[in-house]
């Protein structure tokens, strides 16, 4: 895959989380596991889809304080420490894919994803 491909797959991805935050919504829990892509054949197009909303919650709706969902190495560091999640917190999550799909390399993937990386995030 080259570097045009990749920057194409991203701008699909962070239009989709855009659209998800445009009506109020924060996902809560943005990892490349709810990223689902379709290859279209008859439009030779991929489709890129968000998926698992389960957690996707309205921005004035807040969790409480120390409710924790996601995917560590996803999860925004003022998630990890007990605050709300925000759009901010979706965006974060949205970086540690951008790393991976550039790098090749899952974000944290040399460590047990346990309290000890939440605490060193």
């Amino acid at each position: 895959m080259n570097w045009k491909q990749r920057l194409h797959i991203l701008y699909k991805i962070i239009s989709g989380l855009n659209e998800i935050h445009s009506h109020n919504l924060i996902h809560c829990d943005f990892h490349d596991g709810n990223i689902l892509c379709h290859n279209d054949k008859e439009n030779e197009e991929d489709k890129f889809y968000i998926s698992d909303l389960g957690l996707c919650q309205p921005v004035k709706l807040f969790f409480k304080k120390y409710d924790i969902y996601g995917v560590i190495p996803f999860m925004a560091p003022e998630v990890l420490r007990g605050k709300s999640y925000t759009p901010a917190s979706d965006i974060y999550s949205f970086s540690m894919i951008m790393w991976e799909l550039t790098s090749g390399v899952p974000p944290f993937n040399n460590r047990a994803h346990d309290i000890q990386l939440s605490l060193s995030i």
